[in-house]
């Protein structure tokens, strides 16, 4: 009897310093990373309407605005592209018309993609035109886009709970389990990443075997994804107006609070080499520009 309570306390004890060595791990990797703060550059005027996602240009240095103009879900044909410079002065207001509540940007050489409703929206960039428009049979509000090197375009249905994928000029299923409201959407060149504001979190999706996996949780309404540029930290926004640096062990920091204010943070970018964070304050019809620092650096 005493040899089995004997074994049964050895055990006991491996498996506790098994548990401790890994939370000591995940502590080492903190202890070792980086820290940011975010200061603001610039905010344009409160002309737009109603902003939800934006994007750089850097060929033509130029920011792209998509304007819903208010209803997310209506195809109502009142929704707009803004232009922008690099100081957030407005170039174009109404640039392209003809869209109804555009969300996600995404470029292909000279061709600007929106999420629009229920359809892809192409768009000449060159002629500032709209190109064509490209239905998604079923889908309910398509929301942000995200594009592969091979041209492959992965659009998210935050209320059908699908990921779409567009490519050879068909749209078909992408990722249709697992998901919860699922926004922003990143291609990172390994994984796809996924902001969802369903199930409040932060995952990656495997590109070959769809395998979903939660990094980081209790990030309420999450919407945008952009990429630091420094390997493993990422911003993800809560639009109700918060925005996280994601760190490499996935823990979360947050940068900026403007929830008191009023303020949403919408789909966001980051241009590693401008160091400028943009995003888009939704009901505020404004965009406004931040620089991330590293203080003591």
């Amino acid at each position: 009897m005493k040899r089995s309570i004997l074994i049964v306390i050895i055990l006991s004890l491996v498996a506790f310093s098994c548990r401790t060595g890994t939370r000591k791990a995940e502590g080492n990797v903190s202890d070792h990373l980086k820290q940011f703060r975010i200061t603001e550059l610039w905010r344009t005027d409160t002309l737009l309407l109603t902003p939800e996602s934006v994007i750089f240009d850097r060929s033509r240095d130029v920011i792209y605005v998509s304007n819903m103009n208010l209803e997310p879900r209506l195809k109502d044909g009142n929704g707009f592209i803004s232009r922008l410079d690099m100081n957030g002065k407005i170039l174009d207001l109404h640039w392209i018309d003809g869209l109804s509540s555009p969300k996600g940007l995404a470029i292909l050489g000279d061709t600007l993609f929106a999420a629009d409703v229920d359809e892809i929206v192409a768009m000449d960039i060159n002629a500032g035109k709209i190109i064509t428009k490209i239905s998604i049979p079923g889908a309910k509000m398509i929301n942000d886009i995200t594009s592969a090197p091979d041209g492959t375009l992965y659009i998210s249905d935050t209320d059908a709970n699908k990921i779409y994928h567009y490519s050879g000029g068909k749209v078909r299923d992408w990722l249709t389990e697992g998901l919860s409201g699922p926004n922003g959407l990143l291609f990172d060149g390994v994984r796809m990443l996924i902001a969802s504001q369903g199930s409040n979190d932060y995952a990656s999706a495997d590109m070959t075997t769809k395998g979903k996996i939660i990094l980081t949780e209790n990030i309420n309404h999450a919407d945008g994804i952009a990429f630091t540029g420094i390997t493993g930290y990422y911003f993800v926004s809560d639009w109700n107006g918060i925005i996280y640096m994601i760190n490499p062990d996935y823990s979360k920091v947050s940068l900026l609070s403007t929830i008191d204010k009023g303020i949403n943070t919408a789909d966001l970018a980051y241009d590693p080499e401008l160091n400028m964070l943009i995003v888009p304050t939704f009901y505020k019809n404004c965009v406004v520009a931040y620089k991330l620092e590293e203080p003591g650096q």
